[in-house]
């Protein structure tokens, strides 16, 4: 696929992404998939290895969410900034290229971002204003704050979230802050000191942005209701959920209960993985999201 790497300036915030597109694309009805990642990490570090596997999608936008990669919400990531947000930025970025209809894939903090980002879509679609964003099938990959298939549990998540965020903006340069991180959203993870330095190292290029994407995650946690966590499970279309069979069980119940709104949601766990199982299973990854978003 051909490669474009592209800034859209929205006022004070500039939203960095890479935009993905095969030169055989069909004109009329071309096949769209926008991919969003996890806290702290960028776009393409991300994604490339997934995307050079799948087959079904014409055009592929990866855009850095706000504070991460190459998108700042501010020039010094000193600015909190909400879920929300990041949603107005993507919506802001589909408009540009004047995408109504794609597929959508979200890992992690990327997975609870497309989620808000569908629910938002539905309204629109409800309410009938131009132009309106259709998610067509989506995959959910241990997506933020879905812990448990509860609103407690995300209530929960989010004061552990919150010391952390706080913890990184006082010390940035103390990579232990950044290993209670990975403690946390991967408990169970097989002991390599080498690939947690990589995965600090990483956190650490924009340690003030990872702290307010953390933030952002606890403020969305913090209005959660019982009623909006259930909107947000029935709006979701058909597609997939994955989850590392090391990862917390938790997981696994969350998209059990998705099941239970959306009958064409099918899930996979793969065994012997854990929160990364998008950078150490790549290949399976994409096999998986080319079978059930095709």
């Amino acid at each position: 696929m051909n490669k474009q790497r592209l800034e859209l300036k929205l006022g004070e915030i500039n939203l960095a992404y890479s935009l993905y597109s095969k030169s055989t694309a069909k004109n009329n009805s071309p096949r769209r998939m926008v991919m969003l990642h996890g806290a702290g990490v960028a776009g393409e570090l991300t994604w490339t290895f997934i995307s050079n596997y799948l087959q079904h999608w014409d055009e592929i936008l990866i855009p850095d969410l706000l504070g991460m990669g190459d998108s700042y919400f501010d020039a010094d990531d000193h600015e909190g900034f909400t879920i929300e947000n990041i949603c107005s930025s993507i919506f802001s970025l589909l408009r540009h290229h004047e995408w109504q209809s794609f597929d959508l894939v979200g890992y992690s903090l990327g997975g609870l971002v497309a989620l808000e980002l569908n629910h938002q879509a539905c309204i629109e679609l409800d309410y009938q204003s131009k132009p309106d964003y259709r998610v067509d099938r989506l995959c959910l990959i241990e997506p933020a704050l879905f812990s448990d298939q509860s609103l407690q549990a995300a209530i929960v998540f989010r004061q552990s979230f919150t010391p952390i965020a706080a913890n990184i903006r006082t010390e940035p340069d103390n990579p232990d802050h950044f290993i209670d991180f990975l403690d946390l959203v991967s408990p169970r993870r097989k002991s390599n000191s080498k690939m947690d330095l990589l995965a600090v190292q990483r956190l650490q290029v924009r340690p003030f942005g990872f702290a307010n994407a953390l933030a952002a995650v606890s403020k969305y946690a913090e209005a959660l209701t019982e009623q909006k966590l259930n909107q947000l499970m029935a709006d979701i279309p058909q597609g997939l959920g994955l989850v590392g069979g090391l990862s917390n069980p938790g997981l696994l119940l969350a998209q059990e209960k998705i099941k239970h709104h959306q009958t064409q949601w099918q899930i996979e766990v793969l065994p012997n993985t854990d929160h990364s199982l998008v950078y150490v299973r790549p290949k399976v990854v994409a096999q998986l999201i080319n079978q059930y978003l095709d």
